[in-house]
């Protein structure tokens, strides 16, 4: 069924076509810019029909083809104009005064209108987005902070299977995350964990799960590491039974490029106390700062 407009706009409409046009090359110039096919307004040639005549015949071949998007167009610009566009021949104080009772009938612009509403719609599909994308991640984080906590409680996993199955779940945090990162390689006759992007800064990453306390020894194989590529790089170690005194102490205050998390830290992280990037800051300010390789989570609550 053909959409028709209101009554009164459309004879407002018509009306408007005598008094704004007196010359046909403006008249056609203007229904142009309003994309109405020329196969339709030739369908009136100006030896038979005038301005007004045509211009309902326009809007009635437009209704019945429901091509709402041009009709709207011509009330957007009947709204927009001002004055007669031919004003030196015709009564401008008379189009004025039509043109100001067309937008009092119609309203609002209703391609301004619509574009408001598409704006409308778009920060709603955007709101909507966001919201399923921050479900999606709470849900991932969750679902990580389970097998992590698996991983704590569980006697079936041997401490290489750990280890393992720790390396995995910091890269899915990664990923979830959108860092930047790549998965565990080898250079020569070095086997390097990973490597992520944090603020620039390219990091180096070594991933423990041991029984005892990760050593001095660990640390200066994977200090060793780091310092064989660029000055800019970095390294992350993390050891889910933390470090010892000893290897904490060698490795600050010195220049040191190492930041150290432990379980606890992750725990905090997976559980939602602190996110992946404001972790990361809270280590980086410490090291950058005060030398302080490891500052657990906690002591920023």
């Amino acid at each position: 069924m053909a959409k028709k407009i209101r009554f009164e706009v459309k004879e407002k409409i018509v009306t408007l076509s005598g008094s704004c046009f007196w010359y046909w090359k403006s008249f056609y110039s203007f229904l142009d810019s309003c994309g109405v096919p020329k196969t339709i307004y030739k369908l009136y040639p100006k030896e038979t029909y005038n301005k007004y005549d045509v211009m309902r015949n326009i809007i009635e071949d437009l209704e019945n083809k429901n091509d709402i998007d041009t009709i709207n167009t011509i009330i957007s610009n009947f709204y927009k104009m001002r004055n007669a566009i031919d004003k030196d021949a015709l009564d401008n104080n008379k189009a004025s005064q039509l043109l100001e009772e067309f937008r009092l009938i119609v309203g609002t612009d209703p391609i301004e209108n619509e574009i408001k509403k598409q704006k409308q719609q778009e920060h709603y599909q955007k709101v909507k987005k966001d919201i399923q994308c921050k479900q999606e991640f709470e849900q991932n984080i969750q679902n990580l902070n389970q097998k992590f906590l698996k991983l704590a409680t569980s006697t079936e996993y041997t401490p290489q299977q750990r280890g393992y199955e720790l390396e995995k779940l910091f890269f899915e945090l990664l990923r979830i995350n959108e860092f930047e990162y790549t998965l565990p390689y080898k250079t020569d006759g070095e086997q390097i964990d990973g490597h992520f992007i944090y603020e620039k800064f390219d990091y180096l990453v070594e991933i423990k799960w041991t029984k005892e306390m990760t050593k001095q020894k660990d640390l200066s194989i994977f200090d060793g590491k780091i310092r064989g590529k660029a000055q800019s790089t970095r390294g992350l170690f993390l050891s889910a039974n933390s470090f010892d005194e000893n290897a904490i102490s060698k490795f600050s205050g010195d220049a040191p490029r190492i930041i150290l998390m432990n379980g606890e830290d992750l725990s905090l992280i997976l559980n939602g106390t602190f996110n992946l990037f404001d972790a990361l800051k809270i280590k980086v300010d410490a090291i950058v700062r005060y030398g302080n390789i490891l500052c657990p989570l906690r002591t920023a609550l």
